[in-house]
């Protein structure tokens, strides 16, 4: 399969899973990369193929300013025990970044096969119901804007 193929297949797999009641998330797709988020997108679930490194991503990013970021990985690592028990083994929670963090795991691969998309959309099934909750945040603080700086006040030229 191609990879956008796969990524859609994958989706609707994990979609098709979901308990009928279960909140539908928004949804934004970045060519190979999508993100499912419920009113703040800083906090998502995302899936992507990687098609040069040969891996599938599947994870929980936190990708807003730091301290917001290390304030929800805290959370997070507060309910370590039954995320593992939830999700099972492979997932990881990083620094991804200098500020960006995440909960994740990774399949590695030779082709993008159907099954390998049942598989991941399974898995995605169960990271949208058992990850959701990690997701319903408030929205990061906006960055600090510079301060102006002040100079000296001219009056306008009269003519």
């Amino acid at each position: 399969m191609k990879t956008r193929e796969f990524l859609f297949y994958a989706e609707d797999q994990a979609l098709a899973a979901l308990p009928g009641d279960f909140p539908r998330p928004e949804r934004v797709v970045m060519w190979t990369i999508l993100q499912y988020h419920w009113g703040v997108p800083a906090a998502h679930i995302e899936l992507q193929p990687q098609m040069g490194r040969r891996i599938i991503e599947l994870g929980l990013h936190f990708e807003g300013p730091a301290d917001w970021n290390e304030a929800l990985v805290r959370r997070v690592s507060a309910h370590a025990g039954e995320l593992h028990a939830s999700l099972g083994p492979g997932w990881e929670l990083e620094e991804w970044t200098a500020s960006w963090r995440r909960l994740h795991r990774t399949w590695s691969f030779e082709d993008l096969t159907r099954e390998l998309g049942q598989e991941v959309g399974g898995e995605l099934a169960l990271a949208l119901q058992v990850l959701r909750p990690f997701t319903l945040v408030e929205a990061p603080p906006a960055p600090a804007r510079p301060a102006q700086r002040e100079g000296p006040r001219r009056r306008a030229a009269r003519r």
